[in-house]
């Protein structure tokens, strides 16, 4: 039995309440401009939120004890996406003279916050180091309001003390009749090498036989199915999702121009009963006709044959997920 170590989910009423006083505020503030932009997606932690761009982690929302009853919301973001981002169209040299060099940092990197200028500039930054894979989850997890995390990792225990955290792109709830299932997707493009290749073997494991490898990312969806499926999981991922419902439910509350799809509110609020979907999704984007007619439609049989559920469509901008599961179910 593994020790299940990191499946803490949702805010605080402190945390929220921090928060709400920002939202509250007549002044504009970072937190206001946040919720009003459509570039951006929130996902719940345990404590604290991520904000994402094009897929990335870019933001991170943590929050600082100011008393017993108080916290103070606060702000942390990786130092490269504070380059300003019309440095892209300028000399990327910087001149030396022996001594110093010859800038002015205010000049290439954002230092403050100024409201209505830096969150755009960020998100522009942030475009720059976003690739096809993360772009393609951020267009679809931004048309599917039933998405409720992205970039998932659980930290457990196993047996021999080793942490493994299997990691998946998307979470979704799927309606049913007799109440919402929650699903995980992996998301690759066509071009990835996890389709195609074969997987690593694992320290220990010689080229003999006894240890045949699969395709790599049979392997992978495997072993997050192992996972999601284990009943010991299952307690654990409920009770997480339910309050990253209600933690969303609390945002959303929190500015007019950030909806709330209505299956996270009757999750939230106990009206419809959650459970985990057994099976884990494969979507895959990036690829033109030609490639969808040629050898993509043979791995993709090929993937099926070995278990796998696929969902392909050339344009990721073009996947409506919880229907498209729904369908393919």
């Amino acid at each position: 039995m593994s020790d299940l170590t990191s499946f803490k989910r949702g805010l605080s009423r402190q945390q929220i309440a921090g928060l709400k006083q920002l939202s509250d505020s007549s002044t504009d503030n970072w937190w206001k401009e946040l919720l009003e932009t459509n570039d951006l997606l929130l996902a719940v932690r345990g404590g604290y939120l991520n904000a994402y761009i094009k897929g990335q982690s870019v933001l991170r929302i943590g929050f600082e004890k100011k008393a017993v009853e108080v916290v103070q919301p606060r702000l942390a973001i990786h130092y490269k996406y504070l380059v300003k981002p019309e440095l892209e169209n300028k000399d990327p040299y910087i001149s030396f003279d022996g001594r110093a060099f010859d800038l002015d940092p205010t000049a290439i990197v954002n230092t403050q916050f100024k409201s209505r200028l830096t969150l755009p500039q960020l998100i522009k930054t942030a475009a720059r180091f976003a690739g096809a894979e993360k772009s393609g989850v951020h267009k679809i997890a931004r048309k599917e309001p039933k998405v409720v995390d992205l970039e998932i990792a659980f930290t457990r225990a196993t047996d021999n003390g080793d942490l493994s955290a299997p990691r998946m792109d998307l979470a979704v709830l799927i309606p049913g009749a007799g109440g919402t299932e929650l699903a995980f997707c992996e998301a690759k493009c066509a071009d990835n090498g996890e389709l195609w290749n074969l997987e690593k073997r694992g320290k220990g494991e010689s080229n003999a036989a006894s240890f045949p490898r699969s395709t790599a990312v049979v392997a992978q969806i495997k072993k997050y199915e192992q996972f999601i499926q284990n009943k010991d999981n299952e307690k654990g991922l409920i009770d997480a999702y339910v309050k990253v419902c209600r933690t969303l439910v609390e945002i959303g509350s929190q500015s007019a121009t950030r909806t709330v799809d209505d299956l996270v509110k009757q999750v939230a609020d106990g009206r419809s009963r959650l459970s985990i979907h057994p099976h884990v999704y494969l979507l895959i984007y990036g690829f033109d006709r030609d490639q969808r007619d040629g050898r993509l439609a043979k791995r993709q049989k090929e993937l099926r044959d070995q278990g796998l559920k696929i969902i392909a469509k050339g344009n990721p901008g073009e996947f409506q997920l919880a229907n498209d599961i729904l369908r393919a179910n």
